[in-house]
């Protein structure tokens, strides 16, 4: 656990690549007790609404057989070492004796895995191999559904590392609780239905780097990781009190829950829950940055002790460290009978609402059920009749234009079930001509009257709907849903940018053939939240697919006093004279972004500017500063300034011409054709790697499933053949196409079914 460095931030989920070796350390410091607040499991509305479960006899058994002797004794082999410091001579000693013990129980599969680590941290500089522990119980029935458990063997205290860090609570009690997990389930001829992968991390002090090879080397083979169970520091508790904390990660909150409620079903403890997400610090950070479902736990109390040569077993409560590790058992246990369905999204169209979902082959689960509410969070009520056998449901809505929100959970043969997976949320799109303006600000602030009054004049004769976004009121598919055209503006540099439920809300709104204008400086910023110049946009990125945007570029300093049209029907764009941003400069705006097209887009008015290009303030001169793309899937323009700026009379003109001649015409795929013979859909829709292809046969017949380009090009031909009467799951590499919509083609003896997929990674 960190407490003692802190560097670089991580990038966020959406953008954040972890590179095996590292060249400067990028660690998070966990939150001390005093910053983020707790609450109790128990005291949650997502814990009184768990399913009811009585506790499994050999999971209980497995708890029961945690000994704190056991572990007593390795916590004293570890804190012989002296020092497991990194930098250490004695690193791979360390190890392989590691490696040994699992040995000793009697797996098979036990290894080093290493990798050359480059570290530079102040006053530490060197490039030295390291050497992960990796111990694998395979699975019976869904051997390729891995479960993670684990935590860092390496030590650091001052004032010297290298010859004195016992290092016991950090992190020697993660490593006997995962030695003694490992020892039960051995003991006890244990056989899960997925695999258990046991891993203890080297060189997490000055970096996590551990963890980030070996969640970095599993992406990159696909390993289908299920659940990572991290622990950091969990043998702190002189006043013995029965209470651990349990973090989550933004995203897959469910992977907490299900530990919570594992942990106070099993043992004595009660589990407190940061109010906020985990900001790293810990190999689970690692495992989620890479999108893996992710939990960790630690103790109530950090130690005083960490970090320097007194953290030693005298300091250390085992017998709470055991009963850690009895709740991280049965975590495990827990989740190869009752599987939380994992991987859930949910595709809003026009006649209503399909949920896709990972599936398992796990032996003990039956199917799923699906649950919806119209309140998040709450009052779900199960609106399959029997559980789903497949990995997609369609729920065909009644009531258009309403946000639902849906959970799943796993059913086995008595119909008992497993926790409630992540929430999603959907509605069924009916769009009407009133345009939806979404004027987003910072924080709860509200749009000046003065702005309001503008855009009312703007707008005139053009019906419309007016939305202040800020951080308490977010874009939901309520709002999209409804409207076909929508203009979304800034006014300011100061906006919220937009969050992972935004952007995929819009991905639904341009996929169901919505129309989208954007006006408003640094538009880079506002969507995918980065503010490096110049910078080519990531064919991965939304912002790039919807607006067609290769690449931006930024002077800040540049000066436009008007906006030259470069395509027929468009207008010059002057900015009021009467307006401006700097005294001295009446009549000119800047930050201004110049932004290229992709191949896809077109560019429709240039930056000019009264000063010459080679100067500061004409940098940007004749560079342009809107694009519009006119598909036949959705249209969308762009504008790398506020409307607000521009004179009154040909802000007018411009919206009019837009929602007149560019967004009056309907665009969009065609509804879904189905019959009852195929039931057809994509997981996940955006798509970002592999494709995964769920369809229902009804009975047997021929099939051709190809993926097709919007203007009819086919592309693969991914299924051709005779099928049986069942549930199929297929799924296909995706990472070589380019980022965009594309068509994926079902047909059957009785039907044929179409389905629009963005590629979005």
């Amino acid at each position: 656990m960190k407490n003692k460095f802190s560097f670089l931030q991580l990038f966020s989920f959406a953008i954040f690549t972890v590179i095996p070796l590292v060249l400067h350390s990028q660690v998070h410091v966990a939150p001390p007790a005093s910053v983020a607040a707790l609450h109790r499991f128990t005291e949650t509305t997502n814990s009184q609404m768990q399913p009811v479960r009585a506790n499994d006899p050999v999971i209980t058994a497995m708890v029961a057989e945690v000994n704190a002797d056991t572990m007593h004794k390795t916590l004293r082999q570890l804190q012989d070492w002296g020092s497991r410091f990194m930098l250490n001579d004695n690193r791979k000693q360390v190890a392989t004796w590691l490696m040994n013990r699992f040995l000793s129980y009697g797996y098979a599969d036990v290894k080093l895995d290493s990798f050359l680590n480059i570290v530079n941290v102040v006053p530490f500089h060197d490039t030295l191999w390291q050497y992960n522990v990796l111990c694998t119980l395979h699975g019976s029935s869904a051997p390729d559904e891995v479960y993670l458990i684990g935590g860092h063997y390496d030590s650091y205290s001052d004032p010297d590392p290298y010859t004195v860090a016992p290092g016991v609570d950090n992190n020697g009690s993660a490593v006997a609780a995962t030695l003694e997990i490992a020892r039960v389930m051995a003991r006890m001829n244990y056989h899960p239905e997925a695999t258990i992968r046991f891993v203890l991390y080297a060189a997490e002090e000055l970096g996590v780097f551990g963890s980030q090879y070996d969640a970095h080397q599993a992406k990159l083979a696909g390993t289908d990781i299920r659940y990572m169970f991290s622990m950091d520091m969990i043998a702190n508790n002189p006043q013995n009190v029965d209470e651990l904390r349990g973090t989550w990660y933004p995203g897959f909150e469910w992977a907490c829950r299900a530990a919570a409620e594992s942990i106070e079903r099993y043992t004595d403890l009660s589990v407190l829950i940061f109010t906020s997400p985990f900001n790293g610090g810990s190999d689970s950070y690692s495992y989620w940055a890479e999108g893996f479902p992710a939990f960790a736990c630690i103790e109530k109390d950090f130690s005083p002790y960490t970090f320097t040569p007194a953290d030693t077993l005298g300091n250390c409560n085992v017998p709470y460290c055991a009963k850690v590790a009895g709740g991280a058992l049965a975590t495990l246990a827990e989740q190869q009978l009752f599987p939380v369905p994992q991987g859930v999204s949910a595709h809003s169209s026009k006649q209503g609402v399909t949920l896709q979902w990972k599936p398992t082959v796990n032996a003990h689960i039956r199917g799923v059920n699906v649950y919806r509410s119209d309140t998040t969070g709450t009052r779900y009520l199960k609106i399959s009749p029997v559980p789903v056998t497949g990995s997609v449901y369609q729920d065909l809505l009644q009531e258009p234009n309403k946000q639902y929100y849906y959970i799943l959970t796993t059913v086995d043969d008595v119909l008992q079930e497993s926790g409630y997976s992540q929430e999603v949320s959907g509605a069924r799109f009916n769009f009407c001509d009133t345009l939806l303006v979404l004027a987003s600000l910072k924080g709860a602030k509200l749009t000046p009257d003065s702005i309001s009054a503008f855009y009312r004049a703007v707008m005139d004769t053009i019906p419309f709907l007016w939305h202040d976004v800020n951080a308490t009121l977010k874009v939901n598919l309520a709002m999209l849903s409804r409207y076909r055209s929508v203009f979304w503006m800034t006014n300011s540099a100061d906006f919220e940018v937009q969050d992972s439920l935004t952007l995929l809300c819009l991905s639904d709104f341009v996929a169901n053939g919505g129309n989208l204008l954007f006006a408003g400086f640094n538009p880079m910023k506002f969507w995918i939240n980065r503010s490096i110049y110049p910078i080519r946009i990531p064919e991965t990125a939304l912002f790039r697919y919807v607006f067609k945007v290769d690449s931006v570029d930024h002077k800040a300093q540049s000066m436009m006093y008007r906006a030259n049209a470069v395509v027929s029907g468009y207008d010059t764009l002057h900015v009021d004279t009467l307006k401006y941003m700097i005294k001295g400069y009446p009549g000119q705006i800047y930050n201004v972004d110049a932004v290229a097209p992709a191949p896809e887009g077109s560019v429709t008015y240039r930056f000019d500017s009264k000063f010459d290009s080679t100067t500061t303030l004409g940098k940007l001169k004749r560079r342009p500063v809107a694009l519009e793309y006119m598909g036949n899937d959705f249209k969308s323009i762009l504008l790398s300034f506020p409307l607000y700026y521009l004179d009154t009379s040909d802000a007018r003109a411009f919206m009019h011409y837009v929602m007149t001649k560019k967004f009056s015409s309907p665009v969009g795929i065609d509804p879904i054709v189905q019959s009852e013979s195929c039931a057809f859909a994509i997981y996940p829709n955006p798509v970002y790697g592999a494709c995964n292809v769920a369809f229902t046969l009804a009975k047997p017949g021929r099939v051709k499933l190809t993926l097709m380009s919007l203007q009819g090009k086919l592309l693969s031909t991914w299924v051709d053949s005779d099928l049986g009467k069942g549930t199929y799951w297929f799924s296909f590499p995706f990472d070589q196409q380019p980022a965009g919509l594309y068509e994926v083609v079902f047909q059957g003896n009785e039907g044929k079914a179409v389905r629009t997929i963005v590629k979005a990674r």
